[in-house]
């Protein structure tokens, strides 16, 4: 389990989040639930680049001598690092004397079982990367938020920005505290994969020649250091989504929005070089979304390669909310503009012969939930994290309950979700959906849901982030889940019996 914690960090007091595969955020306005949603993202956003599939993302850069890690395009340096000597082969070769090599698929090795000298290397190659994991989470927080000193809270002068990452297993603690408009670690970073096993790819043991130590043979001992460092690094991370996507509570504003600030840009870029650039200064939230959106736009949509094979389940999700919410397809068509295709809407009940929308004449409903469908389409696969700010909004209190099942289905085919929520209609479905989880097939289909729908009490984390006045800040607070009741929520229920009775007074007082 994946835990985010954070203290005096912007309204947030303190708080401590789980990340299950939904994760809900409820409470009043201007509580911190966006902050706590984008300070998960910013973590994410800094761990994107590393490897957290086997066998892939770690290089021993030629150029440098050292190791890297490759992402986005990018090798980061991780330092100068101890390379492979007679020692350390000498002691590889004896150990893999003892070895059935030759006659598996894939080598399962305990990372303790490795030579000393091979464990060491290991160590000080993914020791060398963590210790700047600081100094990256705090480039991207200031992306995302702005300056790291701003979003401090100053409640009172003792007030200090603290954030943590945590992971039972295989261990991981990172724990940050701002320090001069940066983070820096406070207690180092604790990590231990030592009882952890390695799955090493067929044919890379069992070749390796005996005899003078030379730089062919360097070679090939730095190959298999480089598989076992990338099996290791993925141990540490493979629970980790592959990448994370962030969707803004006004993503219809921004998406209609998006082309005229890019239009915007490139009639400034002829003066570029005689006059310094305009550029409206955007959240790295803001430019991530819109950058989605553009580079969607220009792969014609239909034409973007997933990362991976099996979608099946994806494609199941985007079909029910094409179909029970907005009530029609959402794609992206191909026009006359090569730079900007159009985002259009077609229904496919009411209004079969209209044909298709463009994205601007749709209903607010539509516009809202288009890049959600668009991102689900082309963008969001399993293993990968999608964070939600209400998913309700310009929704029928219908459609909300369907939203939620999308949510639900979404969750169960393996991509983490993070909702932000003001609506009680949803948090009630939710509660259903958890309720369902004990009903047959049968009893499922007689009143319209199927296994999909469903959701387990243990995959479900609720937490309200609750204000404090007199602090000037809010306190995060685990909900309850409870597979036969659902969330223990009681802020909704609070609001409703003010309002009856506000009602019953009302009445009262018309009576006299």
């Amino acid at each position: 389990m994946i835990k985010v914690s954070a203290k005096d960090f912007g309204p947030i007091i303190e708080g401590t989040i789980d990340l299950k595969p939904l994760t809900i955020f409820v409470g009043p306005s201007n509580a911190g639930k966006s902050y706590m949603a984008m300070l998960v993202y910013s973590l994410m956003q800094s761990l994107e680049a590393l490897p957290h599939g086997p066998y892939s993302g770690f290089v021993r850069h030629e150029r440098f001598g050292s190791w890297g890690l490759a992402g986005r395009g990018v090798v980061f340096r991780m330092g100068e690092v101890p390379e492979i000597n007679e020692e350390v082969a000498e002691a590889f070769n004896k150990w893999l004397q003892n070895k059935d090599v030759n006659q598996r698929e894939a080598l399962e090795i305990s990372f303790t079982d490795l030579p000393e000298e091979v464990r060491n290397l290991v160590n000080r190659i993914i020791e060398s990367y963590l210790e700047s994991t600081a100094q990256l989470f705090s480039r991207e927080l200031q992306r995302c938020h702005g300056s790291i000193a701003d979003i401090q809270s100053r409640r009172h002068d003792a007030s200090k920005l603290q954030i943590g990452l945590e992971q039972s297993h295989p261990l991981l603690k990172l724990s940050l505290a701002e320090e001069q408009d940066s983070l820096l670690s406070l207690s180092g970073i604790e990590w231990n994969i030592a009882q952890s096993m390695l799955n090493i790819p067929r044919g890379l043991l069992g070749s390796f020649p005996s005899g003078i130590f030379g730089e062919t043979l360097e070679r090939q001992y730095s190959d298999f250091l480089t598989t076992i460092v990338q099996a290791a690094w993925a141990t540490v991370f493979g629970a980790f989504p592959r990448s994370c996507y962030y969707l803004p509570a006004a993503r219809s504003g921004i998406a209609q929005g998006h082309k005229a600030i890019a239009s915007m840009l490139v009639r400034q870029s002829p003066f570029a070089a005689i006059r310094p650039l305009e550029i409206p200064t955007l959240s790295g939230i803001i430019t991530d979304f819109m950058g989605h959106i553009l580079t969607m736009e220009r792969s014609g949509g239909a034409r973007y390669i997933p990362r991976v094979e099996d979608t099946e389940k994806i494609e199941n999700v985007v079909g029910f909310l094409e179909r029970e919410v907005v009530g029609g397809k959402i794609d992206i068509e191909p026009t006359g503009d090569v730079t900007y295709p159009e985002i259009t809407y077609a229904p496919i009940a009411g209004q079969p012969d209209m044909g298709k929308f463009p994205f601007h004449r749709t209903s607010s409903m539509v516009s809202e939930l288009a890049p959600v469908i668009l991102f689900l389409k082309y963008l969001v696969r399993p293993g990968d994290m999608l964070i939600l700010e209400e998913p309700e909004s310009h929704l029928h209190p219908a459609s909300q309950r369907q939203m939620a099942r999308g949510i639900a289905r979404l969750a169960n085919a393996g991509v983490k979700v993070i909702i932000t929520t003001h609506s009680d209609y949803f948090i009630g479905q939710i509660n259903n959906l958890l309720k369902l989880n004990s009903a047959s097939s049968q009893e499922l289909s007689e009143i319209g849901y199927v296994t999909e729908d469903c959701l387990k009490a243990d995959d479900v984390g609720a937490y309200h982030f609750q204000l404090d006045n007199s602090l000037g800040g809010s306190f995060v607070n685990e909900l309850p889940v409870f597979p036969d009741f659902g969330i223990d929520e009681q802020e909704f229920a609070r609001v409703s019996e003010d309002l009856y009775e506000e009602t019953i007074s009302l009445q009262r007082t018309r009576r006299r």
